[in-house]
């Protein structure tokens, strides 16, 4: 075959997801090239042009380690690069030997990523396929800027096409990629080699993707405890999830490679990986059906048809693993995702829906959206914070408070038919059981009115927690009989997912009498499952000897028979001091900032990070942020309820006391929080004042059901008369508005008592009002 009347291709030398290439011979030129004819599947006439144009600017490219480029063009509508021939094989056919072969090529890596760079040139697609090495060790790195972007690799069904074992987080979501990229794929190679297998492996892409953007990575010296320190330090930086966090460049990476090979490895001293680093987390196990279920909802989310599932089931049963699943696919379909969570301690009216806009609503976002003036008043409502971000939207005009929610909630709606349009669009609300009643009225309202839009809403949702929470049982019953959601129950693993499970953790085949063991005492709850396993580490009793894990006979391991007491037995592992510090964490609630615990706290500061640090490690808490020194989320809902628990009553309202006064200082306006903390400290004044005010705002944004509940506890902190009084004419007031008559009649009759009681004429005139108004 002879190609554009010059390349006469000779033998298929490969085929991949990209192409086949072929050796060639140039004609005109008289030598022998390859030729790579590009596969049109899924890449439309805009994805040809754009892979010619990376293929242009790296024919630019002049360096002894990159495979050179002698053209590109179309000939009967074959778009196709021709390239230097080299002779040898890929790192995939021909991994390293040695440690010392590994690192002369990665060196050359370095330095072909460096150059590559330099000129403003990504490869995107980095993996030992790509890497060729000649029978003199030259390594030559080939496909610069070839990649096919995984959206593009997603099919009807929701698989992906093609590898996704190399590929960066960022690069993942679709999002803009530099160099880090790169450098992340050469840390995963690095682990590969070293390790001897992947650091993130399951049956899906998406679940690999998924490990990508969440699951924290193994120490490879884990793996494989001959790799040097210096390089088990570098790549898991390399494999950072945040590029920030990454070298700075290829030129950083080749530094420190040239130490890993001058210095020995046993004369470096750095800390070895501790045994809970050898647990492997983030793989989910036993849910394929659930995930198909949730892949195929998500499906039908791209033909315009709204979804609303709710995903049920008890603590630690993986409602948390399979959202994150569901909102990888998403974003690795081009969706738009916002997460919003709910708190026991409760918090503002609308308060998942806030953190939901301050994601979604940019200057960019609301150009973009060419969003009206008086929806974004709206939505400024619901997240009174993004006042900063827009001083010019002045408020809607006021209506009467049942006018003003409509308007609020049909405002929402339209937004998200205006996002929805641009981008398909995952809405998450975790933990719905706590959610407060302004936003699941919304939440309804949001069920029926989006059923043409291209939006997801996902609920996650405790069942042991629904006696709890009439609210949210009202609206699960609204949801039931109008039909409007679907409902995934997870239950708890089988024996045999029970097995995949710990074989997964600890990377190991595990004896079957210890499997039926940790069956039986933890009845296949996935959470507990990983617990037990850490706590018996943590124990001493399953340990790592001789390349296994070793753990003497079953009666002796002594399985704590709940989770709360195997995470008291883990916590109880921590030094005195430093359980200290999370108990007081604890007591802000799941998620905590780091400003408000170390004013609070009485230890010194580096005492404070030593704590968190080794929380971290132990894997009790989790990083969210940096920002004023970093916000933290335990790593389970369960680990501040067990601390808290372990607390006397006297202690525990000290800590909240003293929790209340530091946001107080820091945070004067976090109302609900403040109610909250002085409420738990059981401070009379203090608590009634932050109730009362908390009660006013939700008032103020239509939140009627929850300015109710304000009110009713104020009453219970009410220290004199005239306090009952004005909490009383301020419930009353919202039992008119929502059409409470007997509740309203039974306060207005309480405040005439206390207004004769105190013989106040002003008082009685404020109930006789507010009386006429009842009649009328």
């Amino acid at each position: 075959m002879l190609l554009n009347n010059r390349y006469r291709l000779t033998s298929e030398l490969g085929k991949g997801g990209m192409g086949t290439i072929y050796s060639a011979h140039d004609t005109l030129l008289d030598r022998d090239v390859a030729v790579k004819l590009l596969s049109g599947q899924g890449l439309g006439t805009e994805g040809r042009a754009r892979m010619l144009r990376e293929a242009q600017a790296a024919a630019r490219l002049n360096h002894p380690n990159i495979v050179s480029i002698y053209d590109a063009g179309e000939a009967a509508g074959d778009s196709y690069i021709v390239m230097e021939l080299i002779e040898g094989e890929s790192l995939h056919q021909h991994p390293p030997a040695d440690l010392e072969e590994l690192l002369s090529i990665s060196r050359q890596i370095c330095a072909a990523l460096e150059h590559a760079h330099l000129h403003q040139i990504v490869h995107r697609d980095l993996k030992p396929e790509n890497v060729l090495v000649t029978p003199e060790g030259i390594a030559k790195l080939t496909d610069f800027g070839l990649a096919r972007p995984v959206a593009s690799r997603l099919t009807s069904e929701g698989t992906i096409i093609g590898t996704v074992f190399y590929i960066s987080p960022e690069q993942a979501l679709g999002r803009e990629v530099d160099a880090r990229a790169d450098l992340y794929a050469l840390g995963v190679m690095l682990y590969e080699f070293t390790a001897g297998q992947l650091p993130f492996v399951a049956d899906e892409p998406i679940a690999v993707i998924s490990q990508h953007l969440y699951a924290p990575v193994v120490p490879p010296r884990v793996r494989n405890p001959q790799v040097h320190p210096l390089l088990d330090e570098l790549i898991v930086q390399l494999l950072s999830k945040t590029p920030d966090d990454r070298p700075a460049s290829a030129a950083d990476v080749l530094q420190r490679l040239e130490r890993v090979s001058s210095e020995p490895a046993q004369v470096t001293v750095v800390e070895e990986p501790g045994l809970i680093e050898r647990i492997n987390r983030g793989r989910i196990v036993g849910r394929e059906k659930e995930i198909a279920e949730a892949r195929a909802i998500w499906g039908k989310v791209l033909t315009h048809t709204g979804q609303f599932l709710l995903v049920s089931g008890e603590p630690g049963i993986g409602k948390t693993r399979l959202t994150r699943e569901v909102i990888t696919l998403a974003e690795v379909s081009g969706g738009k995702t916002l997460v919003g969570e709910c708190y026991p301690e409760g918090g503002a009216p609308y308060t998942p829906f806030a953190q939901m806009l301050r994601r979604a609503l940019s200057n960019g976002v609301v150009r973009d959206l060419n969003l009206p003036p008086y929806i974004l008043a709206d939505l400024i409502s619901i997240s009174p914070d993004l006042r900063l971000r827009f001083p010019d939207i002045p408020p809607n005009p006021r209506l009467d408070p049942q006018a003003e929610q409509q308007r609020l909630f049909e405002n929402t709606v339209a937004f998200l038919a205006a996002l929805s349009q641009r981008q398909p669009c995952l809405m998450v609300l975790e933990d719905a059981h706590w959610a407060d009643q302004a936003s699941l009225n919304l939440l309804r309202h949001l069920a029926r009115r989006t059923r043409r839009q291209r939006l997801m809403i996902l609920a996650t949702y405790r069942e042991v927690e629904l006696d709890e929470a009439l609210p949210f049982q009202d609206t699960l019953f609204s949801l039931n009989r109008e039909r409007l959601a679907s409902r995934l129950k997870l239950s708890r693993l089988e024996l045999q997912d029970t097995r995949r499970m710990l074989t997964t953790l600890l990377g190991d085949q595990i004896p079957e009498a210890f499997v039926e063991g940790i069956f039986h005492e933890t009845e296949g709850n996935p959470f507990f499952i990983e617990e037990v396993c850490k706590s018996l580490v943590e124990s001493g009793k399953l340990y790592f000897a001789d390349g296994h894990w070793q753990h003497p006979d079953l009666a002796e391991l002594q399985i704590p028979q709940s989770v709360r007491v195997t995470i008291q037995a883990r916590l109880s592992k921590l030094p005195a001091e430093y359980q200290e510090i999370l108990q007081l964490a604890a007591i802000v609630g799941r998620d905590f900032d780091y400003e408000i615990l170390a004013k609070a706290s009485q230890q010194d500061e580096e005492r404070m990070i030593e704590a968190l640090e080794q929380a971290e490690r132990a894997q009790l808490i989790e990083e969210l942020s940096s920002y004023k020194g970093g916000t933290f989320r335990f790593a389970h809902a369960l680990i501040p309820t067990t601390l808290v628990e372990g607390l006397i009553g006297l202690r525990r309202r000290k800590l909240h006391r003293r929790i209340a006064e530091v946001i107080e200082l820091l945070r004067p306006d976090d109302l609900e929080a403040l109610a909250y903390q002085y409420s738990q400290a059981e401070l009379p004044e203090k608590a009634w004042h932050y109730l009362l005010q908390a009660g006013q705002r939700a008032q103020e944004r239509y939140a009627n059901d929850d300015a109710i509940r304000y009110y009713s506890d104020a009453l219970e902190f009410c220290e004199n008369d005239r306090d009952c009084f004005t909490t009383q004419a301020a419930r009353q007031a919202v039992y008119h508005l929502v059409a409470c008559r007997p509740e309203q009649l039974a306060d207005l009759n309480s405040m005439q008592i206390i207004a004769d009681k105190l013989n106040d004429d002003t008082l009685r005139f404020d109930t006789l009002i507010a009386l006429a108004d009842y009649y009328s």
